[in-house]
């Protein structure tokens, strides 16, 4: 059985990609050997050119591996990027990559975690609360957990089929919401945060993962609502 440590590089084959949104896709890789990750962690990614120019960068897991050969990374094409725009306007299945991980071992959730869990994401910063959401479901936990999501736009929303439509997440898009949505409108604020807090049986965990600006201001909507710092776990990024 080979071991791998998170700082050693291996190649990974594009095996199937998934378009989440006009701007996201979710790529799986097939490893050379299982993966072994928490929900929450993320992975580096490496590309490099004809010249030997290499670029890398990290992203969030989709799913804990529990010793599968193959992992998701869910990417955002974002502008100016030197990474991003060739994997998901250039791969295809059948190329390979390098990829080394996994990292973090804050923003991370597991099974034997027994109290109640907000999560709070913004954008793509949705991706590793869907990694400890999925992780929550299929341990079949019984602590209570809530996803707060917010989306620039309908067609942005990130895993449409797990998340639309379900008890335990909460929706809100902040520019034009369909005429027909039947969820949240704007952006997070306080008000919305205290109605989803009040709904646990003691004051939960809180993940919080977006762009900065973002992950500041819902850290100071949870402390507002007597959340204390040591119960807010953050990721940002930008």
């Amino acid at each position: 059985m080979h071991i791998t440590t998170n700082n050693e590089w291996f190649e990974a084959t594009v095996s199937a990609i998934n378009i989440e949104s006009p701007t996201v896709k979710t790529l799986t890789f097939t490893a050379p050997y299982p993966i072994h990750n928490k929900a929450g962690q993320h992975f580096e990614l490496r590309l490099t050119a004809e010249n030997g120019y290499q670029a890398a960068r990290l992203y969030s897991a989709v799913r804990a591996g529990s010793g599968e050969k193959t992992l998701q990374l869910t990417i955002m094409d974002t502008l100016n990027g030197e990474v991003s725009p060739y994997v998901t306007e250039s791969l295809r299945i059948g190329d390979k990559v390098e990829i080394r991980g996994p990292f973090g071992n804050f923003f991370v959730w597991t099974p034997d975690e027994k109290r109640p869990v907000l999560l709070i994401g913004g954008g793509s910063g949705v991706v590793p609360m869907h990694a400890i959401f999925s992780a929550h479901q299929d341990s079949a936990s019984t602590a209570k957990m809530h996803l707060l999501y917010s989306s620039r736009t309908f067609d942005d929303i990130l895993y449409k089929d797990e998340f639309l439509d379900n008890k335990d997440v909460t929706i809100t898009i902040t520019k034009d919401a369909p005429s027909d949505w039947q969820g949240k409108s704007g952006r997070i604020n306080q008000a919305m945060v205290e109605e989803i807090v009040t709904e646990f049986p003691e004051k939960p965990l809180c993940y919080v993962c977006g762009m900065t600006k973002f992950v500041d201001a819902m850290t100071e909507a949870l402390q507002a609502n007597g959340i204390t710092p040591d119960l807010i776990k953050t990721e940002r990024f930008g």
